[in-house]
């Protein structure tokens, strides 16, 4: 039951960002903080295969080479799960910082393969600041009913 709720919101949250309106050109990702999620409940071997299941779901539903994405959110989760001693989950800063982390580390290997600009710096920029905010809701969400399932 523990490894289940985030398995299944997966498809929830995959479902979301792709069919969510984008606002001003930017699309509200929830699977960056899904990936954070993971890194700072599970083990470090089980974050690190629901990071590469997060980023082979985003790399489908995307026009990115295949298995990037499941590359920087592996890197990620494994950066996270090791420090994940040192910080506290529940924290909402920590959480935040740990979704910027996220989504910097999917937008870099992005301008990576597209190539770097100021443009491109500004919106991995946004983007990070996005991840920040909603790391926090999806934490909110996962736990919340983590305590329900527990309850009942």
């Amino acid at each position: 039951m523990n490894f289940l709720i985030p398995s299944a919101s997966l498809l929830v949250f995959a479902t979301l960002q792709s069919r969510l309106p984008t606002l001003l050109g930017f699309r509200v990702e929830f699977l960056p903080a899904l990936v954070v999620y993971g890194a700072l409940t599970f083990r470090r071997g089980s974050a690190l295969c629901f990071a590469l299941a997060v980023g082979f779901t985003q790399d489908a539903l995307s026009a990115a080479p295949f298995g990037l994405t499941a590359l920087a959110y592996g890197i990620a989760a494994t950066i996270l799960s090791s420090l994940r001693e040192t910080f506290d989950r529940d924290l909402p800063w920590v959480q935040m910082g740990a979704g910027a982390l996220a989504s910097t580390a999917v937008s870099f290997v992005a301008c990576c393969v597209v190539g770097f600009s100021i443009g491109a710096v500004a919106k991995t920029l946004v983007l990070a600041v996005i991840g920040a905010f909603v790391t926090p809701l999806v934490f909110f969400v996962l736990d919340y009913t983590r305590y329900r399932a527990r309850a009942s």
